[in-house]
C-alpha cells in the first residue's frame, strides 16, 4: 500500500516538471509551392507537404523549395570496378508566412549510399529505394522546422 502511494506521488512530482510539448497537430495552409531542382524529389516532397496542409486554416504559407541531387563514386574495388555510390540531397527551403509577413530559410541536407548489385536492374532498384529513404528524412526534418517555425508564433 505505501508502496502504491510512493509511485503515484512520484509520479505527480515528475509528469508536473514545466516541460511543455511541441503541438505538433499545429494547422497550416499552404497556398502555393514553388518548386526548382529536381523534378522527382520534388514531386514526392509538395505532395507530402500538402497532404499535411489544412484547407481551412488561417496560417497561410507559401514554400519555395529548391533541391539539388549529386551523384557519386564512393568506393571502388581493386580492379577498379565501381562498388558503392553515393547520393546527396539538398533542398534549400524559405517559407513565408503571409499571415504575419514574416520568411525564414534554411536548408537540409541528407546522404547516403548503395552497392552496386550484380545486375544493372539490382543497382537501379538500390538507387530508388535510398532516395525513398532520402526523400522522407528530408520531409521530416522541413516538416520538423515548418512545425517549430509555427509553434513559435
Amino acid at each position: 500500500m505505501i508502496i502504491r502511494l510512493a509511485t503515484i506521488f512520484i509520479l505527480i512530482l515528475v509528469s508536473s516538471c514545466g516541460f511543455k510539448v511541441l503541438n505538433s497537430g499545429i494547422d497550416y495552409k499552404i497556398t502555393e509551392i514553388i518548386t526548382s531542382g529536381d523534378k522527382r524529389i520534388n514531386y514526392f516532397l509538395k505532395n507530402k507537404l500538402l497532404l499535411n496542409s489544412k484547407s481551412n486554416s488561417e496560417n497561410l504559407i507559401r514554400l519555395t523549395v529548391n533541391t539539388k541531387k549529386s551523384e557519386s563514386i564512393q568506393e571502388k574495388n581493386i580492379s577498379n570496378q565501381i562498388t558503392k555510390y553515393e547520393i546527396k540531397i539538398s533542398s534549400e527551403v524559405q517559407i513565408d508566412n503571409l499571415k504575419n509577413k514574416k520568411s525564414y530559410n534554411f536548408t537540409v541536407n541528407q546522404s547516403g549510399s548503395y552497392n552496386v548489385g550484380t545486375r544493372h536492374s539490382e543497382t537501379i532498384n538500390n538507387e530508388k529505394d535510398l532516395a525513398n529513404v532520402l526523400i522522407d528524412s528530408v520531409f521530416n526534418e522541413i516538416f520538423d522546422n515548418l512545425i517549430n517555425i509555427l509553434n513559435d508564433l
